[in-house]
Parts: structure tokens; sequence; C-alpha cells
């Protein structure tokens, strides 16, 4: 992508406020540097093969296409001295979430399914834990789109795990594992009593 396609469509502050509404979404899809684009496709690829085993791909669109823009607003209302931002590292974070989650709690205790997303979900928050402690630290002054790429990631996280919320209290009331959803349907099976006395049939 050439550096003008990249400035029409980058997350811009002051061309957002103007306007250009497209940013919110686009902005997640640009990159400054080629190294950072290779590690945010491949992320969100492995976790996005992960996922699929539990979620459909309309749904995974819809996060995605729902978050681009949380994502930038967030950045928009708590970091209003960011001007510009390139990268998926949120999506990145949110896709991360939703994966590993999946595969903790669908997959049965100390299979491989179950020991892959514990040891990615451990790694994933020793990642984003230490990107923190650079950038949080006293001793070290680090870049400042640093740390709007950590606050960034910290966003896509919350947003993973309300994502993944959703979707996996979706999948377990349309299987029939939901305990509370169960009592309730049978509740509503059981004839009231009317005046005490049972109906007439």
């Amino acid at each position: 992508m050439s550096p003008e396609h990249v400035a029409v469509l980058a997350y811009d502050r002051h061309a957002i406020v103007a306007g250009e509404w497209w940013r919110l979404w686009t902005g997640h899809l640009t990159h400054a540097r080629h190294v950072d684009l290779l590690v945010n496709s491949a992320l969100l690829f492995l976790f996005g093969v992960l996922s699929f085993r539990f979620t459909r791909i309309w749904q995974e669109v819809l996060c995605y296409m729902l978050a681009m823009p949380a994502l930038s607003g967030l950045l928009l209302i708590v970091s209003s001295h960011t001007q510009i931002y390139h990268g998926a590292s949120g999506l990145a974070a949110m896709a991360a979430m939703i994966a590993c989650w999946f595969l903790v709690l669908e997959s049965e205790r100390f299979t491989l399914g179950y020991w892959l997303g514990v040891s990615l979900l451990l790694a994933f928050a020793a990642k984003v834990g230490l990107d923190g402690l650079a950038v949080l630290s006293p001793v070290r002054m680090p870049r400042p789109e640093a740390g709007v790429g950590w606050m960034v990631q910290l966003f896509g996280t919350l947003m993973g795990l309300a994502f993944f919320n959703a979707l996996h209290q979706g999948a377990v009331t349309s299987e029939g594992r939901n305990v509370q959803y169960q009592q309730g349907e049978a509740q509503k099976a059981i004839p009231r009593k009317l005046n005490g006395r049972p109906p007439r049939g």
C-alpha cells in the first residue's frame, strides 16, 4: 500500500473529527512497518483458525466490524494527544481472547486443545504485561507510540472478553447446555394453577 493510500486510510484524529468517518475502520488495516503488518496478520490468522471451530464466519466478521470503530472511538475519547495511529494490535488482542477462552472452556480438561489455550493465554498475558512494564517504567523513556499501542491492546483485550462471553453464551444456549435457560423453559412448561387448583383440561 502506497504512503498516499495509508495517509487516506490511517487513523487521523483531526480527519475523523472533520467527518472522515471511514477511518474508524480503515485505521486498523494500515501499518507503519512491514514487520508489524506480518506479525498482526499472522496473529489474526492463527487465532481466527482456532476460533472457527467454535464460531461461525458471520459472527467473527460482526465482531471485527463492531470492534474497529469501538477501538477508534475509545482512542478518540481517552487519548486526545494521539493524532495518528497505525496497526491492528487491538484486533489481534481481541482475537486472542476469543480463541484462547474457547479452547480453555470448550476443550476437555487436560487435552491438547485445553493446554494450547492455556499456553497461548499465558503467553499473551506475559506479552501485554511486559509491554506495560516497559511503558510504565520510571527508568526507561519509551516511545510515545508504544504507550498508545499498549493501550489499544488493553482495549482489544476487554472487547475480546466481552465478545467471547456473548458468543459463548449464545453457543451454550443454542446447544441446550445453559442450566439457567433450561430451568426458565421448564418453569414456563409447568401449568400455572388457577385459584390454587390445577387448570382443567
